[in-house]
């Protein structure tokens, strides 16, 4: 986690990226995204001072008026999404996503940044302006809204309308929220069904976050897969979802899974899949798909099949028409798991076989709600990590 802070002479500035145990007091911003974002990209060459261009996009508002806000209430640090992940790295966004319940739990103030509620004060016309704002209609608020212990919202002018609690019946009436989920009840005590039924007429940009935006009001972690469609990404929440609930998986199991994963240290092969799909053209590698080859080789248990060629005869994007297909064709079927790995000339971490097999296994581990004996026993040996 990265967050931004003002320096003495009042230009923006990150923190390094920092671990569990060194964040420090922040606020943090809950909007809705508009055309003119500034992103990470904006800021990533002007670490110790804001983009120039950054300043002009309609986005820069929000992050000055969090910065300003966050001053006023004696906090330092502040974090917004638009511009502390580099969603270009899709490990770094992984985490974070899988992560964004608890960066918002954990934030000393939420600031809700209201873009559509101009009014100054909290008249008849600013109650019904914020009935109807945007931000109630989004997924990923609703964690923004559940996860903070302190909730305040604001107009478009900067202008507080009322906290969580000062707005508590307007916001159960809006959202039909329980009040005592809006007063801080574990969302545990709901049920599951109830705590879907939250989200069901909240929209996403992008179809899959549907469900991942959920992850936090559940308490699971999925990897994200932004291929596999609305339907599917549902189905893998809902069965994380029911194994947490039948399994009891418990928070300290949760925590050494977690410090398994960065004790292998794997690179993430996602990236190079990502990168090969966008390449792909419709259609492409169809005739592999519906070979016989590759029909008996995906029914057979323990089977090769090599794809062999010379470079650059399209091998990776082939692979990665392979890849997309076996992680449709395992979301229908829980029994089965893909795990797969690049090797890439140019990345030294994509090149050495150990690392291989670490990558693997954290895909593996990825798809297992409990921790698999061997693996918990190699780690013990290991020193748990040390």
């Amino acid at each position: 986690m990265r967050l931004l802070h003002t320096t003495s002479d009042g230009r923006l500035s990150w923190t390094d990226d920092l671990l569990k145990d060194q964040i420090p007091r922040y606020a943090i911003l809950s909007h809705t995204w508009g055309g003119q974002e500034v992103n990470f990209k904006n800021l990533q060459n002007h670490k110790d001072t804001e983009d120039v261009d950054a300043k002009f996009k309609e986005g820069y508002q929000k992050i000055f008026f969090c910065a300003e806000q966050a001053k006023r209430d004696g906090i330092e640090y502040f974090w917004v999404d638009t511009c502390c992940i580099d969603k270009s790295n899709s490990q770094e966004l992984q985490e974070a996503i899988n992560s964004m319940f608890r960066w918002y739990q954990i934030a000393e103030k939420c600031y809700v940044y209201l873009s559509d509620v101009i009014n100054s004060t909290l008249d008849e016309d600013c109650e019904a302006a914020l009935r109807e704002s945007r931000w109630f209609t989004r997924g990923w608020t609703l964690q923004e809204l559940l996860a903070p212990k302190s909730v305040e919202f604001f107009s478009s002018k900067g202008v507080r309308l009322g906290d969580k609690e000062s707005l508590r019946q307007i916001i159960h009436e809006v959202t039909q929220i329980p009040v005592q989920a809006l007063s801080g009840s574990e969302l545990s005590e709901f049920s599951i069904d109830d705590r879907f039924s939250w989200a069901e007429k909240r929209q996403t940009t992008r179809e899959e976050d549907k469900a991942y935006c959920l992850l936090g009001i559940f308490g699971v972690h999925l990897p994200l897969i932004y291929s596999e469609g609305e339907a599917n990404a549902f189905d893998r929440l809902r069965d994380a979802v029911v194994a947490k609930n039948n399994k009891g998986c418990n928070k300290s199991q949760e925590e050494r899974l977690d410090k398994i994963h960065k004790w292998l240290s794997a690179p993430d092969p996602s990236t190079n899949y990502h990168k090969a799909d966008k390449l792909r053209q419709e259609d492409t590698g169809l005739w592999l798909l519906n070979g016989s080859k590759f029909t008996k080789w995906k029914k057979r248990a323990a089977s090769r099949l090599w794809l062999y060629g010379i470079p650059g005869c399209g091998k990776t994007v082939l692979s990665s028409t392979i890849i997309n297909h076996l992680l449709q064709h395992c979301n229908d079927d829980r029994s089965k798991v893909v795990a797969y790995f690049y090797f890439d000339f140019n990345d030294a971490r994509k090149q050495d076989p150990e690392l291989m097999l670490r990558s693997l296994l954290c895909q593996l581990l990825q798809r297992s709600f409990t921790i698999p004996k061997v693996v918990d026993t190699l780690f013990s040996s290991c020193g748990n990590g040390k």
